[in-house]
């Protein structure tokens, strides 16, 4: 028995250091790619094509800003600038527009020496300000950025576009109620602006959410109700999260004294988190839960997660939880996920789950057993208070609680249709249509079980 133990944990240790090197060396390779594309990237904004100016600094200034829309004509677009500042070097209009084009193309050191030396000149400017205040945010320099939009407001007190981004930057740093407040004056300065209205519409600092969750499947498997219940508040850079979830499980045949009966399991399971959020956009907590009489939920489940952004672009998070069931059996899991925003209104995210069942052998060892998951999900908004998404995940579905057991013999593909419409600034409703198929495995068969959920909730 000893001699096992030792081999698993050199076994362990052997495994860690080999993570630690490929760790380390994708986090060099990553570095160094960053690095050259910076410099490529630089090289590319510097190489405009020579123009003669042929035409009047107004035409040129009014084509060089259509062709900014267009990734294939902003060489064009910052050759011209070129050419009005080769005829005026002071013209502000074309140094933020030549600044404008390079962040567009993510030559960030290029737009930030130009909107800077704007500012130096003209520090009302307020074109100039704002672009520098999203160089800064998309650079990771958010408390830059702040201070930025701050100077500018002591200039334009009453401009929209430095009130909404101010908004912005406070909400991703973690404080709604002062993002609420930016935003509510730039609104009420902008009143139809769309893109204040979208901002606005996402500033929230308390939530209430009702769920109602079936999954149907053939005769002599559980049918599944669930239903959810939750609750956030936001206070300061704290988010406190409480929730309550009822679990049915109808129509299997199980066991009992006069024989095979039809039976229904009822778990119900109370939750509460707290969530710390960051001046950099990333948060980190946990949340407990304890369901009774635990029948086939765990009787206690803990988790700890986080969530961080890694450039404009990319996002990081990492989920661990420990399940403990009645039967001795203890599950750990670790999930991390990357996500990207391929643009403005579509987004990606990659997700892999590592389940770890610890249970007892019939002699009387205790076996550990892994479980392999893996999901992508994309998401689309094709309106301000409209998003669709489409996911699948193959393994467990671990969001919709497994038995102890189901971890083990159970395998699926599931494939959900998702929505969710804000009906206005406080009311909205989200919902999901999925199709599970669950693997039979040795000579159980597969079976189908389509899910339908639907969800209504109020902000504040």
């Amino acid at each position: 028995m000893s001699a096992t133990v030792a081999e698993r944990a050199k076994k362990r240790r052997t495994a860690c250091a080999r993570f630690r090197v490929w760790l380390a060396a994708c986090l060099t390779l990553a570095d160094i790619s960053i690095e050259h594309e910076a410099s490529a990237r630089d090289a590319i904004c510097r190489a405009a094509p020579p123009i003669e100016p042929t035409s009047s600094v107004d035409a040129m200034l009014t084509t060089a800003e259509a062709a900014q829309a267009s990734p294939l004509e902003r060489p064009r677009a910052r050759a011209l600038y070129l050419a009005v500042l080769a005829r005026d070097p002071a013209d502000e209009e074309a140094a933020v527009g030549l600044a404008r084009t390079d962040a567009a193309d993510e030559c960030f050191a290029l737009a930030e020496r130009g909107y800077r030396d704007v500012l130096a000149r003209s520090p009302g400017n307020v074109d100039a300000r704002a672009g520098l205040a999203d160089v800064l945010v998309w650079t990771g320099r958010w408390r830059e950025a702040e201070d930025v939009l701050d100077l500018g407001l002591s200039h334009a007190p009453f401009s929209p576009d430095l009130l909404a981004r101010r908004g912005r930057v406070a909400y991703l740093r973690g404080d709604p109620a002062t993002a609420r407040f930016f935003l509510s004056e730039a609104e009420h300065v902008a009143p139809l602006d769309p893109e204040i209205q979208q901002a606005r519409d996402g500033i929230f600092v308390g939530q209430a959410r009702l769920g109602q969750r079936v999954q149907l499947f053939p005769s002599g498997y559980d049918d599944l109700y669930t239903t959810d219940t939750s609750a956030m508040f936001r206070w300061q850079r704290l988010r406190f999260e409480a929730g309550a979830q009822i679990v049915a499980r109808h129509g299997a045949s199980r066991s009992s004294r006069s024989g095979p009966i039809r039976s229904t399991v009822v778990d119900g399971r109370p939750t509460f988190g707290v969530y710390h959020h960051f001046g950099n956009g990333a948060w980190a907590g946990g949340a407990v839960g304890i369901s009774a009489p635990a029948l086939a939920l765990p009787v206690r489940a803990l988790s700890l997660s986080g969530f961080t952004p890694i450039d404009r672009r990319f996002s990081a998070q990492l989920l661990t939880a420990y399940w403990q069931y009645r039967d001795d059996r203890d599950v750990t899991i670790v999930s991390p996920a990357i996500g990207i925003a391929i643009t403005d209104s579509i987004d990606a995210t990659a997700r892999y789950w590592l389940t770890s069942v610890i249970a007892p052998s019939p002699s009387g060892e205790t076996v550990v057993e892994h479980v392999h998951s893996a999901g992508a999900r994309v998401g689309w908004r094709p309106s301000p208070r409209l998003s669709l998404g489409l996911d699948y995940t193959y393994g467990v579905q671990l969001e919709r609680n497994p038995t102890a057991t189901e971890l083990l013999d159970l395998r699926s593909h599931v494939v959900s249709v998702l929505g969710f419409v804000l009906l206005d600034r406080s009311f909205g409703l989200d919902g999901a249509i999925s199709f599970e198929r669950r693997l039979g495995r040795g000579r159980a068969p597969d079976v189908w079980g389509p899910a339908v959920e639907i969800g209504v909730f109020t902000r504040w």
